[in-house]
Order: C-alpha cells, then structure tokens, then sequence
C-alpha cells in the first residue's frame, strides 16, 4: 500500500503497478486502489479490477470504460491489477493538420523519438475518425482464463467521428514482458462518454505532445496469486555464461 503521506510529485517518472506477462497468464484480481494510483501520476493507462474494461487516466483522473460501452469514474476505493502512470511534463511539442492514418502517424512519432531505447509518455488530442476501441467484459470464477483465450468476448466499438485524446506510452523492446513493447494506446473522448484500448485511428489537426520518460519503478502485488504465479523462462545465454565464468 502506498503511503500518502510519503508522496510527492516527480515528473517524468514511470510507476507500474503489476506486470504485463502475469495480467495476460490470468491476474486480473485488482489489488492497488484508484486513490492510490493517482498519488503516482496523472497521466496513463491499466486494467481494471477482475478485467472489467479499460482504464484511462488523464489529467489526474481515472475513467473506465465498460466493456457495455459506458465510461464512468470509479470511486477511490476501485481497484486495478496492471497500471501505467505518470505526472506528465512533454518536452516535443509538434502539430499535425492533415488528415493522416495510424501507421503513419506512429511512423512520424517514431521519428522524432531520439532514444530507440527510452521511455516515453504520449498525448495525441485532437479529432479522430473511424475510432476503433476494445473493452472487455468482467472474469468472474476462478482459475481465471488466459487473456489470448477470451479474446472473441472482447467488445468493440466504432466512432466516426469523435474529438478525444489518445493517452499512451512507447516502451523499448528489452521491458517486454514486464510493460508492452511499441506503442500502446487508450482513447477518451472529450466528453468523457467514450473510450477503451485503441485498435485502429485515423486523426485530423493533431497535437502531440510527448515526454521522455527518465526511470522506473515497478510494484507488484503482495498476493499469493501473483507470488506462485508461473513465469516463463526467458533465458539469456550469453548472461548465464558470464554468471557460470565461461
């Protein structure tokens, strides 16, 4: 548990409640609650308690997005099982006017990315067509299923039109596994009715603001379910060499 007393605001900083591989193998029993959360930043993405949708955290506040479609705030006391958050501080600024399709909207972030191997924190507001999003419904029994083997329950939805904000990160290749690699992105509309994980885009008159992320800490759950969970070895072998002295 988090000590508010304690907390103090670093900008640029990535906290990361739970791991990416763990969520996926089933652990979806939420265990960091939204009060504590936003102590962590303001800005950022998760899974809500028992996969009950999307959660989006923007300018301090969280909303879930409901696999029904409905976008709510939850209270405090709401718990999350994988979060990523930060107090967000861009230093690149740039607009893009023109009408321009995810692929190559991504390419051009990219671009200006200097470190390939850094963190970043990405804002993209602005008017956006053809919004594809996904939520999903609650687990409610256990062994919880493995994400990749419920994924025809997840609800999608379409928006033509809609002015919103992307809310996302870029991670490096080497924290796979722990976070996401590439780009991962949650949308909200700027009503604050519509959102979810972001599946496709097209988007008109483009801010994008983007912070480089400077460390990280990672907390994970002190459960049972998370200390006997199962991970998958991923050996490296030159490393394993170097340990052994050969």
């Amino acid at each position: 548990m988090l000590d508010s007393k304690k907390a103090f605001i670093v900008y640029n900083k990535l906290f990361q409640y739970g791991i990416a591989d763990a969520f996926v193998g089933g652990l979806y029993k939420g265990s960091l609650s939204v009060k504590d959360l936003k102590l962590k930043g303001n800005f950022g993405l998760g899974a809500p308690d028992l996969l009950d949708g999307e959660l989006t955290i923007l300018d301090g506040k969280v909303y879930q997005t409901k696999a029904t479609g409905e976008t709510i705030e939850p209270d405090n006391e709401f718990k999350t099982s994988l979060s990523f958050v930060t107090f967000f501080k861009p230093n690149i600024n740039f607009i893009i006017k023109k009408r321009t399709d995810e692929k190559l909207l991504l390419y051009k972030i990219s671009q200006v990315l200097s470190n390939k191997n850094a963190m970043y924190a990405i804002k993209i507001s602005g008017k956006f067509y053809n919004v594809k999003t996904r939520a999903f419904p609650p687990v409610k029994n256990k062994p919880f299923p493995t994400l990749t083997s419920i994924l025809d329950t997840q609800k999608v939805f379409d928006f033509p039109e809609k002015e919103g904000t992307l809310v996302g990160y870029y991670i490096p290749e080497y924290l796979n596994g722990i976070n996401v690699k590439g780009f991962h992105f949650h949308f909200l509309s700027t009503d604050r009715k519509h959102g979810g994980h972001v599946l496709n885009f097209i988007g008109e008159n483009l801010k994008i603001e983007i912070a480089e992320l400077k460390s990280f800490e990672l907390e994970t759950s002190r459960d049972s379910d998370f200390q006997n969970f199962n991970f998958k070895g991923k050996d490296n072998e030159i490393l394993k060499n170097i340990e052994q002295g050969y």
